[in-house]
């Protein structure tokens, strides 16, 4: 089974998407003194995956007693709460108990999941549901807040001729057992001969089967309820359990005690029960996989629906709190969120309870939830010659197979049909399930998961199986297996982390380290070995192998800095390039495997460091990476509140047919002018700030090319009075090869400052502190600002993101070229409309004109800030230009000697092989060029030739030197000029 943490984990600036198996532990990062990251729909969402106008959210446990059943007493959150119109706050889970925090986690280290702050709201007003998420995210007061996502059934009726075999081992009566190939397939005949009690299942183990209702009256099915015989029905909740009359199940989505089908439509669940627990060896219709065991029908959609999972979750931790040993979940879709791996971690590792959930019908390489989520066994599905079935989806995060087409099972009323789907293939391996935990009754869940995939078969030799190697599982489920060989360990690295010991920017030349633990599930291993291996070319493995060697049952082995796996990332890595690696656990006659992909070379880093946090990219964007939130960044926030910018970046123009930015081009498309030439850095150790990053791109990607190289640095601060502004500085070169007028560069912000909706912000201008700002009229009324801070003059322009401009120009559906242009190049000082509340609003500070010559550079910067009121924005730009003044252009990035320049190289530090040097003579003349250790030796002399005046670069190869500091030295006759250089490979 997969710890599939098919969320994205943010280490530094790259993701880590970790797919290693089944039992992992699930714990996402959670650094409260960080900005929650905003929120943002997975890939493949759209509006029939999550209930409409609905949020879940959870409360940081530090306001527990502020946290009653339909109401949380904080008034910044309240608030809010009142702005969205949020209707029904109520706890989801209000009757349950917190974690003891004596005993935060399970005896493998899995900290256990606390449900009892998860609530859930209604929001009438209209506006979208990413801005009501991330108002409530920006209060800085939960955990997490999401929309509450539905899934549909894996299921369907099939046309397939009926598919016969014979029996063999034990042999039952059922009528229909002839067309149930897959109960032979699976060798359920030989797993019920291996004795007469409990390989056929315990009547006390029951599988809980969570989906649209059941057939409670019929033949094959109403004998193997879970009957609650503590709380008959009679109009009283005798057990006090806070359901009514719960006799046989419930239904979660109505809140009755009726959990049948609501009609022939429906009848989804009504296969899946059969699937796992119908009625064996009575005469009558069918069997299934889990003979004596009982199930218990959770319903979770609602009358309304067909096909449609509406409470999937709140039905998983009703059959953990009642009972359950396996849930099966047939349903799914894209959408993932917290709130789903909290129950799910409550369900497996507080409660113990193996959940088994279908992987999908997609026939792609997909993930679907929750059978993504960790601590769920995903089950794909095969036929009856285990090919993989035509519809199953197969992915690394498969965990097992199992028949998905052609089943024969129940369905109401009181008959029988031929259903295809993983929604199946689920089922069948949670009957499989219950037999096993008969068999091992003191197993916890996960060890029944790891029981079933460690003794499946391998069917990668079946057919075209080989094509999906490693995406189909360990193979097709065996319960014969299951029950017969108990010498197999199962070993998966839990946590898994990854590290390069530094800045976490996972660069090209740093060497990650990959740490965690080796937990052992079942039996003790002899002698075992965890080699990592990939297929990729861009990395090199330094080591490969961890040696575990005898792990208990139920034990770890710890892996850390100096054990783990070690990986150097080559030059030849591309921009954000996915590794995926494979961890291969040997030992003896046991070998299993892992995926994890780690994202190296990330063109952006976030820079967090103080009150305000933000996002520097390769490409000349502000905030986010790519087009608001879809490739990663911060955005810009302030105190933990979520972004209050929705775009930002540089724009650079020289007249209305010639601008480059990385920006909005219309609605749907953005202009890709700027790219990378060197991507962005963190310089260690830093030079003139507390945190410094570097990188290069141009204007290559315009179609009307200015010709422009831009070299930019960031600076950030962590002192009193500087915690609230990033300064941004841009080095612009021509390299058009002719003298550049009339250019513009400034910075371009979409501002969301805290509002409820676009329409509540408004732009203003102090031109004496050369600061153009926006500010919210409503909520917190926050205020955000960008300042320049060079020299030359100081522009700002307003505009209303409004249809017809607002007596602007309009951007609202294509913002031009000549309306960039005039935005850089003219003032217009205010918007946000003439109402009290404003609008929707950008705007655009900037400086110039500037005249460049050719090869020539001007320098440009801004500070981008945030503030409670408009005094404290002054302050801080104030405070802002002071450091630029004084620190940042006080200590110079070049030497001036006697009329020729040497430059600071870069990137420096180097984190690569290569660096670059550049220096201008005033004159020809003899030039050389040497590298110098700490202690005066020459290392190198890089060059020693005549030179004609002008400028000069070098592409320096460290590859052979050794990490510290060098000195490099330029000398043109009696003429010396030396500056430091820092490798750290």
């Amino acid at each position: 089974m997969k710890n599939k943490i098919s969320t994205t984990f943010l280490l530094g600036v790259a993701i880590c998407m970790f797919q290693p198996a089944f039992s992992g532990n699930g714990e996402t990062k959670n650094n409260s003194n960080k900005p929650p990251q905003p929120f943002q729909f997975a890939e493949g969402v759209t509006m029939r995956d999550y209930e409409a106008n609905t949020i879940v959210l959870k409360l940081k446990p530090e306001y527990r007693n502020l946290a009653q059943k339909n109401s949380i007493n904080i008034a910044k959150l309240t608030g809010i709460l009142s702005e969205i119109g949020a209707q029904d706050l109520h706890k989801i889970f209000p009757n349950h108990t917190a974690p003891d925090s004596r005993t935060p986690t399970d005896e493998m280290g899995h900290k256990f999941a606390d449900i009892t702050l998860i609530y859930k709201l209604n929001f009438t007003k209209g506006i979208a549901i990413e801005k009501a998420i991330n108002q409530i995210i920006a209060t800085g007061l939960v955990e997490y807040a999401e929309p509450y996502y539905i899934y549909h059934t894996f299921g369907e009726a099939t046309t397939v001729e009926d598919v016969k075999n014979t029996l063999a081992a034990f042999n039952v009566n059922d009528p229909s057992l002839g067309q149930q190939y897959f109960i032979k397939k699976i060798k359920c005949p030989e797993a019920w001969g291996v004795n007469t009690t409990t390989a056929r299942g315990d009547t006390n183990v029951v599988i809980g089967i969570v989906d649209t209702g059941t057939d409670l009256d019929h033949p094959d099915l109403k004998t193997k309820i879970k009957y609650n015989y503590n709380d008959p029905i009679n109009g009283i909740d005798d057990d006090h359990d806070g359901y009514i009359d719960n006799f046989r199940g419930w239904d979660v989505s109505d809140n009755d005690n009726n959990p049948n089908v609501d009609n022939t439509t429906n009848i989804h669940g009504s296969h899946v029960s059969g699937c796992a627990a119908a009625a064996t060896n009575n005469g009558v219709g069918v069997a299934s996989p889990g003979f004596n065991c009982k199930f218990l029908p959770i319903k979770a959609a609602k009358k309304t629906t067909t096909g449609q999972i509406d409470n999937g979750f709140e039905a998983i931790v009703y059959g953990a709190d009642h009972g359950c040993s396996v849930l099966n979940n047939s349903y799914g879709g894209p959408g993932a969120g917290q709130f789903g791996q909290d129950i799910i971690t409550y369900a497996a590792i507080n409660k113990k309870v193996l959940v088994v959930a279908s992987a999908g019908n997609d026939n792609k390489d997909i993930v679907n939830y929750p059978a993504a989520y960790d601590y769920v066994l995903s089950i794909g599905a095969t036929d009856q010659n285990d090919n993989k079935s035509s519809f199953s989806t197969f992915t690394n995060s498969v965990d097992v197979c199992a028949p998905g087409t052609a089943i024969y099972s129940t369905v109401y009323p009181k008959t029988y049909q031929l259903m295809d789907g993983t929604s199946m293939a689920g089922p069948i391996t949670a009957g499989a399930a219950g037999i096993v935990k008969s068999f091992f009754p003191t197993y916890t869940g996960m060890q029944v998961g790891e029981q079933l995939r460690v003794t499946a078969d391998d069917i990668y030799g079946v057919g075209s199986n080989k094509s999906y190697k490693d995406r189909l599982g360990t193979g097709r489920i065996n319960l014969f297996r299951a029950l017969t060989e108990t010498t197999s360990p199962s070993v998966k690295m839990d946590p898994l982390k990854v590290t390069d010991g530094n800045d976490e920017s996972f660069a090209i030349g740093d060497t990650l380290i990959i740490k965690g633990s080796l937990l052992n599930y079942l039996a003790a291993t002899k002698n075992l070995t965890a080699t990592l291996s990939t297929t990729n070319t861009d990395v090199t493995i330094l080591n490969a192998t961890i040696n575990g060697g005898v792990i208990n049952t139920m034990s770890k082995f710890d892996v850390d800095n100096t054990n783990g796996f070690k990986v150097l990332i080559k030059p030849s890595a591309s921009l954000n390039e996915k590794i995926l690696f494979k961890v291969s656990f040997a030992d003896g006659s046991y070998s299993d495997r892992q995926y994890f992909t780690v994202i190296v070379n990330v063109d952006y880093i976030n820079i967090d460091i103080n009150d305000v946090s933000c996002t520097n990219t390769s490409r000349g964007r502000i905030g986010y990476n790519t087009t608001n939130l879809s490739e990663g960044g911060l955005g810009f926030n302030y105190n933990d509140t979520s972004s209050l910018v929705y775009e930002a970046g540089l724009m650079i123009g020289t007249s209305s047919t010639k601008v480059s930015d990385n920006l909005r081009s219309s609605s749907t498309a953005s202009d890709t002018d700027f790219k990378s030439v060197q991507a962005v850095k963190r310089r260690i150790p830093t030079v003139k700030s507390d945190f410094e990053t570097f990188g290069v791109f141009n204007d290559s990607g315009a179609s009307s090319k200015i010709g422009v190289e831009v070299k930019h640095n960031t600076y950030a601060w962590t002192s009193a009075g500087d915690r609230k502004y990033i300064i941004y500085e841009y080095i612009i070169k021509n390299t058009s090869g002719s003298a550049l007028t009339n250019l513009y560069a400034g910075l371009m912000v979409d501002w969301d400052v805290t509002a409820l909706t676009s329409g509540n912000n408004k732009v203003g201008a102090d031109v004496n502190n050369k600061l153009g700002y926006a500010y919210a009229t409503t909520g917190s009324k926050l205020y955000g600002g960008v300042r320049v801070l060079t020299n030359g003059p100081f522009l700002n322009y307003g505009i209303d993101n409004v249809t017809g401009g607002a007596g602007g120009f309009d951007a609202t559906t294509n913002f031009t070229t000549a309306e960039k242009y005039t935005a850089l190049s003219t003032n217009r000082l205010t918007a946000g409309g003439t109402t009290p509340t404003g609008n929707d609003i950008m705007n655009v500070v900037s400086t110039g004109p500037f005249t460049i010559s050719s090869n020539d550079t001007v320098k440009v910067a801004f500070a981008i800030l945030a503030g409670d009121d408009l005094a404290d924005l002054i302050k801080s730009s104030n405070n802002a230009q002071t450091k630029y003044d004084k620190v940042v252009t006080a200590i110079s990035d070049v030497k001036l000697v006697n009329g020729f320049l040497l430059k600071q190289n870069y990137p420096n530090p180097v984190n690569a092989a290569n660096t670059i040097i550049e220096f201008n003579l005033p004159a020809k003349a003899q030039a050389e060029l040497s590298i110098y250790n700490t202690v005066g030796q020459k290392v190198m002399t890089v060059l020693n030739s005549q030179l004609n005046a002008g400028d000069h670069q070098v592409n320096l190869d460290v590859s052979n030197f050794n990490n510290g500091l060098y000195f490099y030295e330029l000398t043109t006759g009696n003429n010396k000029a030396v500056m430091k250089m820092v490798i750290q490979k």
